[in-house]
């Protein structure tokens, strides 16, 4: 296994540990040759309404935090780019991604 691999599959761990609060998870689906890493939301997660809150507050930011990841694709997602961006503008105020990218990165590391 590739380090990028290992450091996606523990970031993709750590981000399912948090969002089993919420009675779900996140799956890793695939990780292309080109950085491009697939993954899908689990459990009570599938069908929530704020996925697209959790994908742009926490979960993008954390996996393209890991070096080599290029982009984030989130199956069962029904949202624009625009409007992710725009989510993550209005969090990033409380600067939510950069927290949740150092617990994930704290987390994956402890993993190791």
């Amino acid at each position: 296994m590739s380090a990028e691999r290992k450091a996606v599959d523990q970031t993709v761990d750590a981000l399912s540990k948090m969002i089993r609060a919420h009675a779900g998870g996140l799956e890793l689906i695939d990780l292309s040759a080109d950085g491009v890493v697939t993954v899908k939301y689990t459990g009570m997660c599938a069908g929530c309404q704020y996925r697209p809150v959790t994908t742009a507050g926490s979960v993008r930011p954390a996996l393209l935090a890991v070096a080599g990841v290029t982009d984030v694709v989130v199956l069962g997602t029904r949202i624009s780019a625009e409007a992710e961006a725009r989510l993550a503008q209005e969090l990033a105020p409380y600067a939510v991604q950069a927290r949740v990218t150092r617990i994930v990165q704290r987390s994956a590391w402890s993993d190791s």
